[in-house]
């Protein structure tokens, strides 16, 4: 017998088993549409009665038929599965924080179709190779927005990848820092303890790791950041500077021509044009590579000049976060037994009594005169 039952599919499938009460109301009101055609002729009852209590009694078994064999199929399409076990096996990963520029910058065109779509091209490509790592994906431009946590479910990261835009973050500007910080505290889940140094000179938003978090413990988490580094007073430098007292890494992706790039937008009319400052003129978005540059010699990391050339997002994980230590983990995973077989079975051997039975009995059967025969529908 079964030990514990179960139905995944309940919710969506459910409804299917409305389909076989609907067949039995279609007939039914079939036959009384028959009755009333008939009497419009004027029919003789006496004579033709058994040919039509033959006739219905054919079109409800068919009918009959039809709705067990949906019931069947509705019971096969909510998957139901038995006796669970549970499977331990060991596997290794890291946790990668992927931080998006999603300013108007990446609106640009140097790469195309533009710096932000190339980005999600090549992280949905990513998404495809990796095994085991963990992800998650935080929006910025002026603000940071975490908008998938730390997940092995690459299909439902490619989700909602696929959602994200420009328009993913309602504060304009590029916060590269606080993205870091973000993905530090909010997506990684990493307490710190922060205290500004007494020697030195600090601006505001300016933070240093304290001495005693450097080295406690290794960390198994790296950053990905892809921007085209133009920062808007986050200090990012510092930012960086906390990951790599936690060990984090930070792999940074330069996108955009270091020459200038004029961003395209829509004007009132919904014409196209590009973006201008307060005195009318176009503004040149640049890659930044120096800030990035330096973000990553903080610590452990590695700075990827993209540029406006095409570039393999997968490669460079290959070559850098593939290669650092993975945490050794043990993954628990419930195996069912699926049951939804002999389901689906009966429901095909119901539906094909369905289409051998004939709506009209077999020659022979009854003996009706030609001319009452011939006046059924």
């Amino acid at each position: 017998m079964f030990e514990q039952f179960d139905l995944p599919a309940l919710q969506p499938w459910i409804h299917l088993v409305w389909t076989a009460p609907l067949v039995l109301v279609a007939c039914g009101w079939g036959g009384v549409q028959r009755e009333k055609t008939l009497a419009i002729f004027g029919f003789d009852r006496a004579r033709s009665g058994p040919w039509l209590r033959a006739l219905h009694r054919r079109r409800w078994q068919r009918a009959a038929l039809l709705a067990i064999a949906l019931l069947f199929f509705a019971g096969a399409a909510v998957q139901p599965r038995c006796n669970p076990e549970q499977q331990a096996y060991k596997t290794s990963s890291r946790d990668i924080a992927i931080l998006l520029d999603v300013s108007r910058s990446m609106l640009a065109t140097d790469l195309q179709p533009s710096r932000v779509e190339r980005a999600k091209f090549e992280l949905s490509r990513l998404a495809d190779q990796l095994q085991g790592d963990r992800v998650g994906l935080i929006v910025f431009a002026g603000d940071a927005v975490i908008k998938c946590p730390l997940t092995r479910n690459y299909s439902y990261f490619k989700s909602v990848l696929r959602t994200v835009s420009t328009t993913s973050v309602s504060k304009g500007g590029t916060a590269i820092g606080d993205a870091i910080r973000a993905a530090l505290g909010r997506l990684l889940g990493i307490e710190t303890s922060e205290t500004l140094p007494t020697d030195a000179k600090v601006e505001v938003g300016e933070t240093v790791m304290t001495d005693e978090m450097r080295g406690q413990k290794e960390m198994y988490a790296d950053i990905l950041l892809i921007t085209d580094g133009e920062d808007h007073n986050s200090y990012p430098i510092h930012a960086a500077r906390s990951a790599a007292a936690l060990n984090i890494g930070i792999y940074s992706v330069g996108l955009g021509d270091e020459k200038g790039t004029p961003i395209p937008i829509q004007d009132e009319n919904g014409r196209s044009t590009f973006l201008k400052d307060r005195d009318g003129n176009v503004v040149m978005s640049r890659l930044d590579a120096a800030t990035l540059i330096e973000m990553t010699n903080m610590g452990r990391g590695s700075f990827l000049p993209v540029g406006t050339k095409n570039f393999d997002l997968s490669q460079f994980y290959q070559d850098t976060i593939a290669q650092d230590t993975h945490n050794e983990v043990i993954e628990k995973q419930i195996f069912w037994t699926e049951i939804y077989q002999p389901f689906l079975l009966a429901g095909f051997v119901f539906y094909l009594f369905y289409l051998l039975l004939s709506d009209r009995p077999r020659q022979g059967q009854l003996v009706v005169p030609k001319e009452t025969e011939a006046m059924i529908p």
